[in-house]
C-alpha cells in the first residue's frame, strides 16, 4: 500500500523545495486519498505487453484512465514503461509459452521498443514528463543483461526527445543500492539518463547513508543527476510509521528528490503522519554527532527548526538538547522517553523517532557547522566496529564465530546453510558434500572497505582442511566485482593432512554490499567431499 500522510492537508511545500513523496502503481481509486494525504507523485505502469498485445494495435484505455485520474487529483504521473509483448520478445521455445518469462525478456528488435516509447510520449506529452525504463533491471522482473537494459534506456531517450524535448528519462537500478550499475550506466549512456532511481529493497534507512554519500562523492562527480528512491522494506520491522519517518529523514539528508514509499501507513499513529508532513516541507539543515547508532537530524530554521532523533539498535546514552521556553517534544509512540528541565530536554532514544521543536539557536548552528566540516551524515561506528586504520579483517568460524571486521552472514539461507563441526578439538564450519548448501557468505566491515572501485587490490585468504584425494575437493569465491557479482578461478584443495590456506587476489573487487554481502565461498561445483573452513582473512593492497 502506498504512503499515507496526515489526515489533514499538510503545509504547502515551499516553491524552492524539490522533495516530495510518491506512491507506486496504485489503482486510480486510491489517487484522491493519496493527494489528500500529501503524496505528490504516483508511478503508473504502462505495460507494453498489454498495451500492444498485437503488433501495431495499441490499447491505452487503462493507462488513459490512470493518467487522467492522477491529474484530476493533482498528482504528478510518472509512467513506467516495461514488459515485452510475446510477439516482440527474445524468448523462445518453452520460455515463450510462459508469459511471466517472455514478457520480462528484452525485445528482439530495439526499433519495436523505440516505437512503443514514442507512441506513449506523444500521447501523454501534455501531462507526463518523466518516464521510467522498466520496473527494475533484475530477476524476475527483467531477464536481460545490464547492457541490454542500457540499450533500452538509450532507445527510450531517443524516442522521448523526438516526441517531447521536455521529457525526462529515469534509469532505475537493481534492488539494493547498486553503485557499480549506476557507474557503468553513466559511463556508457550518461546522455540518455535524466534521473537516477535506486531501490534499497530490504535495507533499513540507516544503511542508505554510506552508499548514497559515496554515490554523490565518487560516482556523480562529473554527471550530477537528480536522485529518486523507491523503497520496498520487505521486512516486518520496517513496515511501520516509525521506519517511514526515519526513511524520510535519511532521504532528505541524502538529497533525494523523490521518495516513493510502499509502506502501509493507513493505521499508523497521527504523530508519524504529522512528522512525515513536516519532513516534506522543511529543508535539511544538518546533523549532530552524538555517538554510535544515534541519529539527530535538523530540518528547517528559526522557529520552525525541528530535530528528528532516534537510535538504530539497543538503547544507549541519552541525548540532551538545549531548548527555548515553550519547546514541544513529540515521541511517535507516546512513550515517556523525555525528561524536561529548564532550558534543556533529555531524550532517551529508540527506533521510534522523537521530534523536538522550539530549539535553542545553538543547536541549529551546531548542526550546520557539523555538516559543513564533516560532510554528509554517515553512521558512526562503535570502537569495536571501527576498522578504518586496520591492515586486515578476519573471522574465525564456529558456533560463535570470532569476527574482527569480517562477518559470516546469511547462514539461514537455503543455499547458505553450513554445519558447525569439531576438527582436532577446534570448531570450524562445513559445507556438506551431500545437500543443497553451496555458499558461505561474508560481509566486510564498511569502515575497512566499501565500494573499492579500483583503489586497492583485495586479497582473500581462506583456511580449509586438506582433501582426501587429488582433485576431489575444490572451491572458489563469488564476489561483488566492479561489473557485477562474478566467480574467481577454481581452486583445487590439495590432498594432505591438516589445514591449508589459499589466497585469492581480486583486482576488480567492489565490495559495496550490492546484494547485502561482499563475497561468498562457493563449494557448489565439486561435491565429492565436505569443504571445511576454519578462518577467512581479507587484506587490501594499495596500488
Amino acid at each position: 500500500m502506498a504512503l499515507l500522510l496526515p489526515a489533514t492537508a499538510p503545509e504547502p511545500v515551499p516553491a524552492q523545495s524539490s522533495f516530495g513523496f510518491g506512491a507506486v502503481d496504485q489503482p486510480p481509486a486510491a489517487f484522491a486519498p493519496l493527494r489528500q494525504a500529501g503524496v505528490r507523485a504516483v508511478k503508473i505502469l504502462a505495460d507494453w505487453s498489454a498495451v500492444e498485445a498485437t503488433r501495431g494495435a495499441f490499447a491505452w484505455s487503462s493507462v488513459d484512465a490512470a493518467v487522467a485520474a492522477a491529474r484530476r487529483e493533482g498528482l504528478q504521473p510518472v509512467l513506467v514503461l516495461a514488459y515485452t509483448p510475446l510477439w516482440a520478445s527474445l524468448a523462445a521455445g518453452e520460455d515463450l509459452r510462459q508469459a511471466s518469462i517472455a514478457t520480462r525478456t528484452p525485445p528482439k528488435r530495439i526499433a519495436d521498443w523505440e516505437r512503443f516509447v514514442a507512441e506513449a510520449v506523444r500521447r501523454y506529452r501534455e501531462t507526463v514528463k518523466e518516464w521510467q525504463v522498466w520496473t527494475t533491471p533484475a530477476l524476475p522482473h527483467f531477464r536481460g543483461t545490464a547492457s541490454e537494459y542500457l540499450t533500452l534506456v538509450a532507445a527510450a531517450r531517443r524516442a522521448s526527445l523526438a516526441a517531447d524535448p521536455a521529457s525526462r528519462i529515469i534509469m532505475t537500478s537493481p534492488p539494493g543500492i547498486d553503485l557499480s550499475h549506476v557507474q557503468r550506466a553513466l559511463a556508457q549512456e550518461a546522455g540518455a539518463i535524466s534521473i537516477i532511481s535506486v531501490m534499497p529493497t530490504g535495507l533499513a534507512p540507516e544503511e542508505w547513508l554510506r552508499p548514497l554519500a559515496v554515490l554523490r562523492a565518487r560516482v556523480l562527480t562529473r554527471a550530477e543527476r537528480p536522485l529518486w528512491l523507491e523503497w520496498h522494506p520487505d521486512r516486518p520491522d520496517l513496515a511501520d510509521g516509525a521506519a517511514a519517518v526515519r526513511a524520510a529523514a535519511v532521504a532528505r539528508a541524502a538529497g533525494i528528490e523523490r521518495l516513493f514509499l510502499t509502506v502501509d501507513l493507513r493505521r499508523v499513529e497521527a504523530s508519524a503522519r504529522a512528522a512525515l508532513g513536516a519532513l516534506e516541507s522543511l529543508p535539511y539543515a544538518g546533523y549532530l554527532v552524538r555517538g554510535p547508532r544515534a541519529y539527530a537530524l535538523l530540518f528547517g530554521s528559526g522557529e520552525r527548526a525541528t530535530l528528528v532523533a532516534w537510535r538504530d539498535g539497543p538503547a544507549g546514552p541519552s541525548l540532551e538538547v538545549p531548548v527555548l521556553p515553550g519547546a514541544r517534544v513529540q515521541p511517535l509512540d507516546g512513550r515517556p522517553a523525555v525528561t524536561v528541565q529548564e532550558g534543556r530536554v533529555t531524550l532517551s532514544l529508540a527506533a521510534e523517532p522523537v521530534l523536538v521543536t522550539g530549539l535553542a539557536p545553538a543547536v541549529l548552528e551546531e548542526a550546520r557547522t557539523t555538516l559543513a566540516q564533516r560532510g554528509p551524515l554517515l553512521p558512526i561506528p562503535t570502537p569495536e566496529r571501527d576498522f578504518v586504520g586496520a591492515t586486515e579483517v578476519t573471522v574465525r568460524l564456529g558456533a560463535s564465530s570470532v569476527e574482527r571486521g569480517l562477518y559470516n552472514i546469511l547462514r539461514s539461507r537455503k543455499n547458505g546453510a553450513v554445519e558447525v563441526v569439531q576438527v582436532g578439538g577446534e570448531e570450524a564450519v562445513r559445507v556438506p558434500a551431500r545437500g543443497e548448501a553451496a555458499f558461505i557468505y561474508f560481509d566486510v566491515d564498511d569502515t575497512f572497505l566499501f565500494f573499492n572501485d579500483g583503489r586497492h587490490t583485495v586479497e582473500v585468504a581462506v583456511e580449509v582442511q586438506g582433501a582426501g584425494a587429488a582433485q576431489n575437493l575444490g572451491f572458489n569465491l563469488f564476489y561483488d566485482a566492479r561489473t557485477a557479482y562474478r566467480f574467481s578461478p577454481w581452486q583445487w584443495v590439495e590432498a594432505r593432512e591438516g589445514w591449508v590456506t589459499y589466497t585469492f587476489r581480486l583486482d576488480d573487487a567492489s565490495f559495496a554490499n550490492t546484494w547485502g554481502w561482499d563475497f561468498a565461498i562457493n563449494a557448489g561445483a565439486q561435491r565429492k567431499e565436505d569443504l571445511t573452513v576454519r578462518s577467512v582473512t581479507v587484506r587490501k593492497v594499495a596500488r
